[in-house]
Parts: C-alpha cells; sequence; structure tokens
C-alpha cells in the first residue's frame, strides 16, 4: 500500500468522479484507476460502485474514508512540524534574564518573537548572571540575557543587546536631587545601596573602584538584590542607588535619578561610572535554527539604550513578560 493510492482513494470519495479526482491530483485517469483497483486487490474489497455514469462509495470504502483522511491530515501535520523545526519555528527555547531587563526594550522583542514563532514554546526565567551562566553551561538554559561589565569566560559566545550608562537614584528630598547631574565625586558621604558582591561581583567591583577613583570610599549602608528592593530603600530615604539608566522607564515615587557626570575630558578628572551592556548569551559552538531565529528577531531590537526613556517618561502601555519558570535563587542582576 502506497501513500498516494491513499490520497487518490480520498480525492474520488469527495469528488465521486474519477475524471475530477485525476484533474485534482494532476494526473491523467488512467494511472488513477489502475492504483485504485490495485489497492482494491491488496485490501480485498470493493471500494466503489463504478457505472458509466455514476461512482458511489461502498460501506467499506465508507469505513475506509474516515480512517484515511485522518490518517493523511496527521501525516501532513508531522511533516510540517518536522519542516517548522528546521526553520526555528517550533520547539522550546529556555530563555533565562534580569530582572533589571524587564525595564528595557525586551519585552517588545520577547513579543514580536512569540508573534513571529507562536510555534516556539518559549520559557522564561528570571535568574542572576552568574547563574544564568552556570544553567547555559550545564543545558538547563539555551540563551541568557545577562549583564556584562568585563567580559564572558571561555566556552560562551555573545551579542550586544542594550548599552547603557548607570545612574544614580535619589531620595526626591535628597539635596543632590536639585542637581540635573550629579559628580561621581558628591556622592562621599552619601549612603549607598549596592548589589551584593556575590551576586554580581563585576557590578560591585566597577563601583568601588569608581568611587575610589573619584577620591573617596563608599559608604555601602544596605545591600539589595532586586531593582525594585533597592528603589523602595532609596524611596524610604535609606540612601543612593546605582542603576541601570532603564530604570527610568519604571517612575516611582519618593525616587529621582540623576546623570553621573563624567569628566575624563577635564584634566586631572575621572571617569565615572562605567557602562553596563546586556548581552545575548550562549554556549560557544551552538548553531541551530531555533537560536538563529531568536537572535534575528530579538537582534532587532538591539542598541545604544542610554536615550529609550527619559525621567519621568514611563511607556503608557509596556508589553508584560510572562513568565513561565521562575528562578528564586539570586535573581538579581
Amino acid at each position: 500500500m502506497e501513500l498516494r493510492q491513499l490520497r487518490y482513494f480520498l480525492a474520488v470519495t469527495e469528488e465521486l468522479h474519477f475524471g475530477r479526482a485525476a484533474r485534482r491530483m494532476h494526473v491523467s485517469q488512467p494511472p488513477l484507476s489502475q492504483q485504485i483497483q490495485a489497492l482494491e486487490e491488496e485490501l480485498g474489497v470493493r471500494l466503489f460502485d463504478r457505472t458509466s455514469r455514476t461512482v458511489r462509495t461502498t460501506p467499506a470504502g465508507e469505513a475506509l474514508r474516515d480512517d484515511v483522511r485522518d490518517l493523511l491530515a496527521g501525516l501532513d501535520a508531522a511533516v510540517e512540524r518536522a519542516r517548522g523545526t528546521a526553520r526555528g519555528e517550533r520547539g522550546r527555547l529556555r530563555l533565562g534574564f534580569v530582572v533589571s531587563a524587564a525595564a528595557t526594550r525586551f519585552p517588545r522583542a520577547v513579543a514580536a518573537y512569540r508573534a513571529r514563532c507562536p510555534g516556539v514554546r518559549l520559557e522564561l526565567r528570571e535568574m542572576g548572571t552568574l547563574l544564568q551562566l552556570r544553567r547555559i553551561e550545564s543545558g538547563e538554559l539555551d540563551v541568557g540575557l545577562l549583564r556584562n561589565l568585563d567580559g564572558l569566560p571561555d566556552g560562551f559566545d555573545h551579542a550586544p543587546f542594550l548599552h547603557e550608562p548607570q545612574v544614580v537614584a535619589l531620595p526626591a528630598r535628597h539635596p543632590l536631587a536639585a542637581r540635573t547631574t550629579v559628580p561621581l565625586s558628591a556622592l562621599a558621604g552619601v549612603p549607598l545601596i549596592l548589589y551584593p558582591r556575590r551576586v554580581f561581583p563585576a557590578a560591585y567591583d566597577a563601583v568601588i573602584a569608581a568611587c575610589r577613583a573619584a577620591s573617596f570610599s563608599p559608604e555601602v549602608a544596605q545591600e539589595a538584590v532586586g531593582l525594585n528592593t533597592q528603589r523602595a530603600l532609596v524611596a524610604a530615604g535609606v540612601g543612593a542607588a546605582i542603576v541601570p539608566a532603564s530604570a527610568r522607564s519604571e517612575p516611582r515615587e519618593g525616587v529621582v535619578y540623576r546623570d553621573v557626570e563624567h569628566t575624563a575630558h577635564v584634566p586631572g578628572g575621572t571617569p565615572g561610572l562605567p557602562d553596563i551592556r546586556l548581552d545575548l548569551v550562549w554556549r560557544a559552538g551552538r548553531d541551530d535554527s531555533l537560536l538563529r531565529g531568536f537572535l534575528d528577531v530579538v537582534g532587532g531590537f538591539s542598541g545604544d539604550g542610554s536615550g529609550d526613556m527619559p525621567d519621568g517618561d514611563a511607556p503608557s502601555r509596556r508589553e508584560e513578560i510572562s513568565i513561565e519558570d521562575t528562578e528564586n535563587e539570586d535573581p538579581a542582576d
């Protein structure tokens, strides 16, 4: 029994005319009739009653028709699933992201990818940079969106997603809030709220080094893992926080954001805080259609994020990230 015989048979049951069925299947009538006859001989039953004027499906043919229709529909669906997987339009993609990515263009990129590839099961997992690297290395994540300050260890490939400066979040009533920009040296004596060093040592060390280059040792009053927690502490007057510029996209009552003045162009000046990169990272050597398709769509949203959303100008509606599987272990940047 051949698939073409079943397709010919189904066409005849639907057309009830051998000539029309042959035209539909793009063959001449004699070969189609021969294949139907061969199918009947193999099954040992008559599938059609034929006269010079009419063609009718026998009870045996009717019994076979529904099963053949389901069989061929299932086969066609299986073929399309295989082709969709080969094109990167089907499958499962496990994506990690740092919590602060939600305040950037990342949600829009995710929404665009979901619209482009609805057949891909996209699993979003919120977790910190170091944890993402471990999960990518172990194969538990396919790709991560993470903060990258000082380069990646061996074994990873990456593509830039977003490049942005850091700003200082201040209590609205703080004296420095009256300034449009704040020299880093002005934070001497101001209690700072930083990420724990164990969570993201590169970010922590960069802030400490920048402060020391500005001739003061920072006073770390509080460590907080999440960006929202940091902002809540700032609003409560606990201190100031060094945060990504994209934090401005989600205003919080009692908190203002000020640019940190860079004076590298001034003789004897200090460069200020280093910019932060959000990179898409995956295991080195991986090259498949699913990953390429994701990078192609999401990469279209990459670029300089320094001017994405000005202070106090939040979007009226931001795409939400649907988190199917969250990680509770060190979810910060």
